[in-house]
């Protein structure tokens, strides 16, 4: 008997180069007609679907579209619609981010503009690429070389509004001087959270996800009493979190610094010149600040980059990119 013996080379590391090629699958449902919301709360989507570009290797990308009611069109006259599974090449993407792009694709001036255009009652063929890239990774994005249609659209007056999310503990408004002492965060609260502790995209970054807020941070009771007051007990530091819709004490819409609930990251030390620090999403925990009586403080929450940066004090606040800067 004869034993065969085959030698084998280990293959490379996988290594990232840029890719080639990149396209769109065509909507099944491309014939099929539907009407955009012009609410930026309705969660309705269609979808696109592609798959990851040949970058070398099983990459973690973000992938987004883009529209235009002309497929000649130069790629600077087409808008850009985010993806609401942004990892996913599955994309869901809001009929209502479709309705805001082809108002203005339409120049759309204002509600009264649009009546007397007659635009409620005609259908559009919208045409998509996709758009595909590494986070961080210069030279990753790529947009899809073919365009796929959705040929049946009808579209309801939408303009786009800054968006918001909520914080929620041991923090006060600093107009109203109302404070929040971790009220639920539930729909009957809706007109509490949304008139005090909303944080806003600013008007540069709309449809950014950067959320902006100033707000006074409250003391826990036995932090201001000389018998009780204990810096390093952590339970005596002012908490909170974050949540991006008002469902309740659930995870689904909470932004914490941990999974676990009641858990605390003090960040006492770092807050006064400036804190940096991740998100996690669906995460219960909270960050927290040693502190004897209120002090303001201004917020970002970074929702897509899952960061979120603290400074005391009250400040105007402009984006390098995504990096906040606090004036």
């Amino acid at each position: 008997m004869v034993l065969g013996f085959s030698s084998c080379k280990q293959e490379d590391e996988p290594k990232y180069h840029a890719p080639t090629t990149f396209t769109v699958a065509q909507p099944a449902l491309q014939n099929q007609a539907f009407r955009t919301n012009s609410e930026m709360t309705d969660k309705e989507t269609f979808d696109l679907f592609c798959s990851q570009p040949d970058y070398g290797y099983s990459a973690i990308c973000n992938y987004s579209a883009l529209v235009s009611l002309n497929p000649d069109a130069p790629l600077e006259d087409w808008i850009a619609l985010p993806n609401e599974n942004s990892t996913s090449a599955q994309m869901a993407i809001k009929t209502y981010e479709l309705g805001v792009a082809v108002n203005q694709l339409l120049n759309v001036e204002n509600q009264a503009d649009f009546d007397a255009r007659d635009l409620y009652n005609q259908e559009f063929k919208c045409y998509f690429k996709a758009v595909c890239e590494i986070p961080g990774v210069e030279g990753s994005k790529i947009i899809s070389s073919n365009t796929v249609s959705y040929n049946k659209v009808m579209i309801n007056y939408a303009e786009k509004l800054a968006g918001w999310i909520y914080i929620c503990g041991d923090v006060e408004n600093i107009n109203t001087g109302i404070a929040n002492g971790f009220t639920a965060p539930s729909v009957a609260n809706l007109a509490l959270y949304k008139d005090n502790f909303a944080l806003y995209e600013p008007e540069d970054k709309i449809g950014e996800k950067l959320y902006v807020g100033s707000f006074n941070v409250t003391p826990k009771e036995a932090a201001t009493k000389p018998e009780t007051s204990d810096p390093f007990n952590v339970d005596q530091c002012a908490q909170f979190r974050f949540f991006t819709d008002l469902l309740g004490w659930t995870p689904d819409a909470s932004l914490g610094s941990n999974e676990a609930d009641f858990f605390c990251d003090p960040i006492t030390d770092k807050y006064q010149a400036g804190y940096t620090g991740d998100i996690v999403a669906q995460g219960l925990g909270n960050w927290g600040i040693f502190i004897t009586e209120p002090v303001p403080v201004t917020i970002v929450v970074d929702v897509p980059n899952l960061k979120v940066y603290v400074k005391e004090g009250v400040h105007d606040v402009t984006f390098v990119g995504r990096d906040p800067e606090f004036n």
